[in-house]
Formats: structure tokens, sequence, C-alpha cells
């Protein structure tokens, strides 16, 4: 049986215009959509990055500019929270450190993009592996010297081990037990006039096999200038501490003269200790107190009333001149450490006194935080 033919195709159009409209839709619907995702999808790797920078920036901050004093207390296996940033609009860093072994630590930054009502929209969290370099110096005398060493005055030099009284205060300062050592180790001879004193254990030391290539121990002038803190441009005419106008204070370490506060437990600067480094001879003269290690590639001349705490090392000749009722003193140790240079001299009032408790504070203090050279580096999510 033939079918008729439709002849009749009113409302066909209609139909088909309907059908375009829906399939136009559902393509503008699918861009729109696709636009959406992709905007929403570029908005959230935008807060990705900007919490990856974060953390990032707080990773940085904590190894380049660490107080290695914050770090000393840790336990092994104990982790300390290094306080939280903010970075800019809703973007902050928060930091801590996991100490892992004596001298290795793990350092954590988690980065966070927040909307305007505090909500989280995007983590990064980054890790490193740090240890603290300290530098490694032996000392086992008050005055450690090769050539001619000369005593004069009512100088003194002792290799009792000693420590400020002030140190032994509540909150006490973490000192080891005290191990007296010798007043003066040398190679070469010591002249001692007037009423110049020589204590220790022994008081003089005479070390034939002291040279300047094993007199600092392991360690060597080079490597110790490689981590110096504060290279001085000049010759020093008085310390003094100096803080900033922030709030809370905290120490300017840009001032040439300001070496730390050794003795005031609640100053800002109490915890500065500077490796001072300086090319050539270097002058101190006036009055004030500092701490850390001093190096100095050249002679070294002191006088007036200055106390420092912490090695003093010298390439060349040392003289340390009292004037009068003035003092310097000296507290850790003083190596001159060139064979070709053999004037030593203490006069005066001068006092250099062996101290284990100003040298562990300053090796400590001055530590630097840094990277392992491999695998440092790793993202935690």
């Amino acid at each position: 049986m033939r079918t008729p033919r439709l002849h009749n195709e009113r409302g066909m159009a209609l139909a088909v215009a309907i059908f375009a409209l829906v399939v136009i839709g559902a393509l503008v619907a699918g861009t729109f959509y696709s636009g959406w995702v992709e905007q929403r999808s570029g908005r959230n790797t935008f807060y990705s990055t900007q919490a990856a920078e974060a953390a990032e920036a707080g990773l940085s901050s904590v190894i380049s500019s660490g107080d290695a004093t914050l770090y000393q207390p840790l336990a092994i296996g104990g982790t300390m929270d290094l306080g939280t940033t903010a970075l800019g609009a809703q973007v902050s860093v928060s930091t801590q450190a996991t100490r892992l072994t004596e001298s290795l630590f793990l350092v954590r930054a988690l980065g966070q993009r927040t909307d305007a009502a505090g909500g989280v929209l995007a983590r990064r969290s980054i890790g490193a592996l740090t240890r603290l370099v300290q530098p490694d110096i032996s000392i086992n005398a008050g005055l450690t010297a090769i050539g001619k060493v000369t005593l004069t005055g009512n100088s003194e030099v002792s290799g009792v081990d000693q420590k400020p009284l002030s140190w032994s205060a509540p909150p006490a300062v973490d000192c080891p037990p005290a191990d007296d050592k010798a007043g003066v180790r040398y190679n070469g001879t010591v002249t001692r006039e007037g009423s110049a004193i020589v204590a220790g254990d022994p008081p003089l030391d005479n070390d034939k096999s002291l040279t300047s290539s094993n007199i600092l121990g392991d360690a060597t002038f080079e490597e110790l200038k490689g981590l110096a803190t504060l290279v001085l441009t000049g010759n020093i005419s008085g310390l003094a501490p100096v803080v900033t106008l922030a709030v809370p204070p905290r120490c300017n370490t840009s001032i040439e003269n300001n070496w730390g506060e050794p003795l005031d437990k609640l100053h800002p600067c109490f915890n500065y200790f500077p490796v001072i480094y300086r090319k050539g001879d270097l002058n101190i003269s006036g009055s004030g107190n500092g701490q850390g290690i001093l190096l100095v590639e050249g002679n070294l001349q002191v006088q007036g009333t200055i106390n420092f705490y912490g090695p003093v090392i010298v390439t060349g000749a040392v003289q340390i001149r009292g004037t009068g009722t003035d003092d310097v003193k000296f507290y850790g140790g003083v190596l001159a450490q060139d064979i070709t240079l053999d004037d030593s001299k203490i006069s005066g009032n001068a006092e250099i006194n062996f101290s284990s408790c100003a040298i562990r504070r300053a090796l400590r203090g001055s530590a630097l935080m840094a990277t392992l050279n491999e695998r440092a580096w790793v993202q935690l999510y």
C-alpha cells in the first residue's frame, strides 16, 4: 500500500527555528560556561600563586635574617613558631622551625590567600633543610701569640675562666662549666715589667708547635672573614648599642660602632653578635661595651675604657693600653696569629681574661642560617 504524499508542510519552519534556537542557546551557554570555568581556574591559579610566593618570601626571610639565638634553646625534635607576617591585602605567611639534630633544622612556611571575610582561598606550604653555620675557633688561653709578648704597668692576662656577675643573675645566661686555661700560650718570648700579672693553668705555656697555620684550630682567617656581618670602614671612637624607632624597638645593626650590648639582658642588642672585620690597621678608643667576634687583618690598638666580650683575632701586632684609672678589658680570648709580626703589648691597666662563656655566646650568637647544598627545598602541599 502506498503512503500518501504529504503536501501540507505548514509549521515546519517554526520547528526548525526552535531547534536552531535551542542549538544556538546551547552553544552560547557552553561558551559562557567554558569562559566561567576558565576565569575561575585562572583566578584560583592566581590565588595559588600568591600563596606560593608568600611562602617563598617567608622562607627566604627566615633563612636570610634569622636570629641564631632564637634557635639555640630549641630541643632536638622541638618545634617553634616564628610568627605570622602580612604581605599585603589578604595575603600572609606563617613560619616555624623544627630542630632535627644539633645543627640541622627544618624551616616551614605556610602562605595563605584569603577573601575579605577571612575565608581561605588558597594555601601553599614549602620547607627547607637548614643548618647553623658557626665559626669553628679553638681558643685555649687568655692570650695566644706568636713572637714577642710584652706586659707592662698594671696589666693582667688571665686564663682563669671568668664571666660577668650579671650573667649569673636570673635569668641566668647559659654557660659551660668553668674550664681554666693557660694565661699566655705563645711561641716566642714573654717579658713582664712593672706590676704585670699572668695567671692561669699554667700561667705561661711555651708551645713550640704553635704556628700561624694552627693557631685557630681547624679554622682559617680567610674562612672567618667570609662570615663577616659588619665590615668597618675606619677607626672606632666609642662603642654604644643603638636601637631603631620602631615599636617595639629593635637593635639597629647598620651602625658601625654598635657592637651589641653584652651586660643588659633586656636590651634589644643583648643577642646581637656581629662578626666584625677590618682590612687594615684598627684603632679603638673612647669607652663602651661590645661583643661578637673581632677580626683585624692588620694591627690592633685599643685604649680608653673599652670592654669586649668574645674572640679577638688579629693577623698583626696587638697593643692594648689602659690610661691611668681607665681600663681596657677583654673577656674571651685574644689571638695574634701572623708569625711575621712579633709585637703584642699590654700596658697600663689593661686586662685580657679567658671566658668560655663569652666565647660560646659569641660563636653561637654569630652563627648564620644557611640551606644545605643539595636537596634542601621541598614543597609540602
